[in-house]
């Protein structure tokens, strides 16, 4: 199973969105899980505000998801602000055109932040870790950043093109292949992104009624 691991160290470079992204455009793929504690569409109407849909993630997810659909599930909307981010963010795909399928995990003290590509309802790849959705982890040249650490892991060594590729910088990345133990009983590198799938999907979130799904 090939691994990338990333780490982000300065504000002017976001590993984690470069890989997000590339997952997002997969061509070997058409549909996506996107999750987060977080999500920041701050307010589409005020170009000063951050509001990651317009921070080239739109672009890469109407790509992506033209012949399929997204699902997003969000956590942390306690705070009233953060949950109607969230609504922004849902009406910008949808006005966009992309068919979305909203989730909220209430009371769930949801931090995972996971993005799934699937191709035909299967999992291919998946990318974990620390960053929200948010301008100080994905967002570049931002006053506000965070340290921040993420793995790509994908399931077939025919999409090491897309995800191995030199990044514009020196930045240290660690490339790795993971061998699974035949003499040990485990599930396979499939198995592994379905069980992360299944897991997301099973966790007790909630379909986000007030919007269409």
């Amino acid at each position: 199973m090939p691994v990338r691991v990333t780490l982000r160290t300065g504000k002017a470079f976001s590993p984690y969105r470069i890989l997000l992204k590339r997952l997002i455009e997969m061509p070997d793929g058409d549909s996506l899980i996107l999750c987060s504690g977080y999500i920041q569409e701050t307010d589409p109407k005020n170009p000063r505000s951050y509001n990651i849909l317009s921070d080239e993630l739109l672009a890469s997810i109407s790509k992506g998801c033209a012949k399929g659909s997204i699902t997003t599930i969000a956590g942390k909307v306690e705070n009233r602000q953060w949950l109607e981010f969230y609504k922004n963010f849902i009406y910008g795909l949808q006005h966009a055109g992309v068919r979305v399928k909203p989730y909220l995990a209430r009371r769930k003290n949801w931090h995972a932040k996971i993005a799934i590509r699937l191709k035909q309802n299967k999992p291919i790849a998946a990318l974990i870790g620390s960053s929200n959705l948010t301008g100080p982890a994905y967002g570049i040249n931002r006053p506000n950043w965070n340290f921040e650490g993420d793995v790509l892991i994908w399931s077939d060594a025919t999409y090491n093109s897309n995800f191995k590729q030199r990044f514009d910088n020196d930045t240290l990345i660690g490339d790795m292949t993971l061998i699974l133990d035949p003499e040990t009983s485990q599930p396979s590198e499939e198995e592994q992104l379905k069980l992360i799938y299944q897991d997301v999907m099973h966790s007790g979130i909630e379909p986000f009624e007030y919007f269409e799904a």
